[in-house]
């Protein structure tokens, strides 16, 4: 199981509460996969979790960009690629592979997932917290 933690908290309610959410379902392929260690069949259930991630990082990437254009964020560019890579990754997922091997397939999707929220946040989205702070956003 995936736990958010207060270091990574930006202290803007609104995008440490999204950040949260990618977090809870990323948490729920987790405890999925410990099932599929046990010898269930995951797939549509694996699959779910990924349309959600997928459905759900639009919007928040979509949030955060809003506030980018209104704000004026200087990194907006960069900020803005990384996000368009993260979907573009995510919708390349071979879900036929996670059909064949759920286990392999799952954790990697779930390493994968965990090293870059994490890592976006304490790297990139501290890049703009100052930012939206001074600037009321809450």
């Amino acid at each position: 199981m995936i736990q958010w933690e207060k270091q990574y908290e930006l202290g803007i309610e609104s995008i440490d509460s999204q950040h949260k959410k990618l977090i809870e379902i990323t948490s729920n392929l987790s405890v999925l996969l410990t099932g599929a260690v046990q010898g269930d069949d995951i797939y549509d259930e694996m699959v779910e979790i990924i349309h959600e991630l997928t459905k759900y990082t639009v919007e928040h990437f979509r949030f955060e960009e809003g506030l980018f254009d209104q704000l004026g964020f200087e990194f907006k560019e960069k900020h803005i690629e990384e996000h368009n890579k993260l979907i573009s990754e995510i919708e390349a997922l071979d879900l036929r592979a996670v059909d064949e091997d759920q286990i392999t397939y799952g954790k990697k999707i779930l390493k994968f997932l965990i090293t870059w929220v994490f890592k976006h946040i304490s790297g990139s989205d501290v890049l703009y917290k100052d930012l939206f702070i001074s600037n009321g956003v809450h």
